[in-house]
């Protein structure tokens, strides 16, 4: 009995010794590291969430966050960009405002040794790692739930106005794609409006107010980002066609989301869950610090989990995540 025991005993403080040993490693490959997060923007909660996370696992693995908010410029983001690379940091989280903008500083950092994660909106460009929804099954299903909504059989007049918030956003490029070409099979449904908001909130209800006005047998707003579509539902509701409008959005699905559908001012939301996608981007910044690479020398790529989030049966506050 007592041999059994000395010997499980051992045994466990082996495994102990090998775990401590495993995690000093792996903590020996990140301290004293740095990276650098270039946001659109902070001060909204997708960012915040995925700061938030990055910090978090920074404190763990002992290396650095800085964080360089452009805060809406694409001038000053480019700016940012270019300084972040001259300090030659071992990761570079880049937030593309396009599809074009930061390309050519992209491939630079790459080029310079710098891994570079790209976060949500992927550039043309290709770098390290991307972790972010997969827009083509998004702008997919919103469509496909529009055409069983608003199509054939439905009675409604078919009419659907999208409201991206860059056209030439990844987000809005792949989603119009894959919705155009589900539209293309149902000539009932006719796009009336296909405006760009600049994610502005006010400049989403005034595009909708125009809409309306022009089209108020309009059926649905297909809106790719719910705080500027939020606006869209807003004059939606002033229009007092909460019941015959239905407003579709995306989002990182916080609590002002849930909060939207509570009140009407949406209707579904496809949610990326931006706390997971933080969670997500803070591991992959984790691996590339410690050297993980793709076996082909290709862009590693995590997808970002959905969830649909709408008003009625099913609907419980806590689908959407609080910071």
């Amino acid at each position: 009995m007592k041999t059994t025991t000395k010997t499980r005993l051992l045994g466990l403080a082996a495994s102990a010794i090998l775990a401590t040993g495993s995690l000093a490693h792996a903590e020996s490959k990140m301290a004293g590291k740095s990276v650098i997060f270039v946001p659109i923007t902070m001060g909204i909660s997708l960012t915040e969430a995925w700061a938030k996370r990055m910090k978090e696992h920074a404190e763990i693995g002992g290396y650095t966050v800085e964080i360089k908010d452009a805060a809406l410029n694409t001038g000053v983001m480019s700016e940012l960009l270019a300084a972040a690379i001259a300090q030659r940091p071992d990761v570079l989280v880049v937030h593309n405002p396009t599809v074009q903008l930061l390309a050519r500083q992209i491939k630079q950092a790459e080029a310079a040794g710098i891994k570079v994660l790209q976060l949500k909106l992927q550039s043309n460009q290709q770098s390290s790692a991307f972790t972010g929804a997969n827009w083509t099954r998004i702008g997919t299903e919103v469509a496909q739930d529009i055409v069983k909504e608003c199509g054939a059989g439905s009675g409604k007049s078919g009419k659907v106005a999208i409201i991206p918030g860059q056209l030439t956003a990844a987000d809005s490029v792949l989603m119009n794609e894959a919705s155009f070409k589900v539209f293309a099979e149902h000539p009932e449904i006719e796009v009336v409006s296909n405006q760009a908001s600049d994610w502005e909130p006010e400049k989403a209800r005034q595009i909708t107010a125009t809409v309306l006005q022009q089209n108020p047998d309009l059926c649905a707003i297909f809106g790719h980002w719910d705080v500027h579509t939020m606006g869209a539902g807003a004059a939606v509701k002033d229009a007092g066609k909460q019941d015959s409008v239905l407003v579709y959005a995306t989002g990182g699905g916080d609590a002002d989301a849930c909060k939207a559908i509570e009140d009407g001012i949406l209707d579904r939301e496809w949610s990326y869950d931006a706390d997971g996608q933080g969670r997500d981007a803070a591991t992959m910044i984790d691996l590339l610090l410690q050297g993980v690479t793709s076996a082909d020398g290709s862009m590693i790529s995590v997808e970002s989990p959905l969830k649909v989030i709408k008003a009625g049966e099913g609907y419980r506050p806590d689908l959407c995540f609080k910071l």
